[in-house]
């Protein structure tokens, strides 16, 4: 990533699912570098690719659940949006559901360690995606 703005560098995990490519778009809104991390196994290129080309955007395809190397100094926000979001979901994809929330907590934790001295931001699918009577969850 070789930006010409000198905005926050944020990394975004889960970055092309619904939630992380809306944060993604707001970040660079607001002047920030984002380094975008998704393994696609739910998320869809679909939802960042109108930030191809932009100069202050970067996405790197990768399962947070593996050690994350980003090969900038310094970070300045960590947004973890990792996971597959629908109960659907979770019952096709138990154990890598598992391994997000535990291991690519870990190791998004771990960026914000070893790289900043910033935020770092996790989410949660219940208070994010709230159930109610006769609703989908999809919806």
């Amino acid at each position: 990533m070789s930006p010409k703005k000198s905005g926050p560098v944020s990394v975004v995990t889960g970055a092309a699912g619904f939630l992380g490519s809306h944060l993604t778009d707001r970040l660079l809104a607001a002047g920030h570098r984002v380094i975008a991390i998704d393994n696609l196994i739910t998320g869809k290129t679909a939802n960042i690719e109108h930030l191809a080309g932009n100069e202050n955007f970067r996405f790197i395809q990768h399962n947070v659940s593996n050690f994350i190397f980003v090969p900038e100094e310094k970070i300045d926000y960590v947004f973890h949006f990792a996971s597959p979001a629908s109960p659907i979901d979770y019952l096709e994809l138990p154990i890598p559901t598992l391994k997000v929330g535990a291991l690519g907590t870990h190791n998004t934790l771990s960026i914000r360690r070893r790289k900043t001295t910033g935020a770092t931001l996790t989410r949660s699918d219940r208070v994010v995606y709230m159930m109610r009577r006769n609703v989908s969850p999809r919806q």
